[in-house]
This record gives structure tokens, sequence and C-alpha cells, in this order.
């Protein structure tokens, strides 16, 4: 353990750590009161964050452990940071992973297309979504401009975007609070690569997830909007990076994508899981295949396991809500 390893936690997108935190990471939390000492951390609610000293020392240190990451800005929720990390850091514990690999990102930066306003791609009646997906111009266009079930032809991922571009796609940055990526068999996969695999998601299962920091209050709506974006991104995928490969992948096997709401407690899970499920699978539909759930850090802190496999960890804690119902 050394001020250096603590200090280069604190990397672009985990930019507030706690005591808790950083001993969770295997690192000695005590360091982080010495590097505040040195100038290097400030106090931030109830953990810390880099100063102006503390990013230049990160960018020397990263350089001399050949490291590639940037530091971290100051956070501008420090509460919301804390729960995504410690949602990953139990994430990246909780399971082994099948003779494969994994990635738990915080804060991914993606991009989806065409540019809409979740809000204008559904409507709500009674319990249950009426969707628009298709009837919006940019999303029929794109999907007859790169059928989903085309053959991967030689172009680049350069040439791809440009076609975009050329139809007059808005671009929308967006950014799920956790992405979880789950190869299994890396060995057997690792020569099956894409050039046009601009996100990573070839031969994976990949989880994404939003905390919800107000459960009594999310709505029916408020998971419809999460759902429209996600399913913006998943088309994009679909149709024009990944096409006949993203839900079958490159050895026919099926990979699963999956959408995780995760709230405080196990209460708060059980009830909104309930209170979306009644929606049934209208509530994921544009996304299709693809199911959503509900997960607690609670329940999480409590797993006491570490799964052999992704599978048996989301079976083992999540609550589904749109499996149950047509």
């Amino acid at each position: 353990m050394s001020e250096e390893r603590v200090l280069l936690l604190f990397e672009e997108s985990r930019p507030f750590w706690t005591e808790r935190l950083v001993e969770m990471a295997g690192e000695d939390p005590l360091l982080l009161e010495k590097l505040a000492e040195r100038g290097l951390l400030q106090r931030t609610g109830e953990g810390f964050c880099l100063t102006d000293e503390g990013r230049r020392m990160f960018r020397k240190w990263a350089a001399e452990s050949w490291l590639e990451a940037l530091p971290a800005g100051d956070p501008e929720d420090p509460l919301l940071e804390g729960m995504k990390l410690e949602t990953a850091l139990l994430f990246e514990r909780g399971f082994k992973g099948f003779h494969g690999t994994k990635q738990v990102i915080v804060s991914p930066e993606l991009e989806l297309f065409p540019g809409i306003l979740p809000i204008d791609l559904f409507s709500i009646s009674g319990e249950r979504v009426q969707w628009h997906f298709r009837d919006d111009p940019g999303v029929s266009w794109l999907m007859k401009a790169f059928p989903r079930d085309r053959e991967q032809g030689p172009e680049s991922l350069e040439e791809l975007e440009k076609r975009v571009s050329e139809g007059g796609m808005v671009r929308t940055p967006w950014s799920p609070h956790l992405l979880c990526i789950n190869q299994c068999d890396y060995a057997y996969y690792w020569r099956s690569r894409r050039d046009t695999d601009r996100w990573g998601l070839l031969n994976a299962d990949r989880l994404f997830l939003n905390m919800v920091r107000d459960p009594e209050n999310f709505t029916v709506a408020d998971a419809a909007r999460d759902i429209a974006s996600f399913s913006l991104f998943l088309l994009d995928n679909r149709h024009v990076y990944l096409p006949g490969c993203f839900d079958i992948d490159t050895q026919q096997q099926s990979t699963f994508t999956w959408w995780f709401w995760a709230t405080e407690t196990q209460t708060e899970a059980e009830t909104l899981a309930a209170r979306l499920g009644a929606a049934g699978r209208s509530l994921i539909t544009p996304a299709e295949p693809a199911d959503a759930w509900t997960i607690s850090i609670e329940a999480l802190r409590g797993y006491n396991n570490k799964a052999e496999s992704f599978y048996e960890f989301v079976d083992d804690l999540a609550i589904p809500v749109t499996r149950g119902g047509a």
C-alpha cells in the first residue's frame, strides 16, 4: 500500500472516495488524511476529492507507472458519486467471470443517435407504455439505411460514421451510471473482433445501471425515459456497428443486454420492481431482446459469495421487472 496507489484511485470517472470505499478497494484508508495534509486531496462531504496540486501529482505518478488514466475533476454530486462507486466495487468483487474478462465502468462516456428527446418516444396509457419509437423519421431512416440483418461488409468504422453523419443524425452524449461488460471464454473469442465495434461490446454480455435515489417517487414514465435512451443506444449498435452479431455473437451464442435500476435498500428495490413491473413487457419493447431489473446496494453489501459467473450473480441478487408479464 502506498500514497501513490491511493491517489491514483482518483481517476477521471471516480472522483470521490471515502475511507470505507478505499478500504473496499484494498488500500489503506488512513492514507487519505496524509494526502490531504500534503495538499493533494481535500475534504468534500463525507469523503475526499483531488486538489489542483493532486491532479498535477496524479499525472506525474500515472506517467511513472505507465498508466494512461486521467485525474478526476471536482465531483458535482459527491453523494451520487459515492453510490455509483460503491456499486461498482461491489460488482467487481461479486463474481469471477467464467474463463473470461469483466469491466465495470463508472459513468461511461457513450453516444447515441439520432438525437431525440426520450419523452418524445413514448406516452403512458394507464400502467402501459405506448412507444412511438419507429414513427420518428430519424429512427426510420437509420433502420432502412443500416438493416439489422445485413452482412458485415468491408466498411471501416470511419466510413460507417461518415454515412451516419451524411444522413443528418444528431449525436447525443449518453452516460448511464454504470456499465458492466462481461465476456466468457476469452481465449475462445479473442480473435473474433470487429473494427466497427466502437464501444467494445462484441461477444459480451452487457449490464447498464442507473441509481434511483428517490424510488418512492420514481414512476413508469421515469423508467421509460431511461429505456428510451437505452433503446436508441442499442439501435445504433444493432443496426450500425454490429449488425448480425450484437444479440447473437460471432459463434452463434446468445448474448444478454440488461438494464438495472439500483436503490439503497432491498425493500425499495422490491417495491420499485413491483410498481414498474405493472407495465409488463411494454416497458422494454423498443430495446428487445432485453430485460430490466432492480437491485439494491443493501443486498450487494450483504452478498458474501463470489459467484462463478455473471448469470449466477444476477440470479442471486436481482429482482425481475420485465420478465414476469406480457
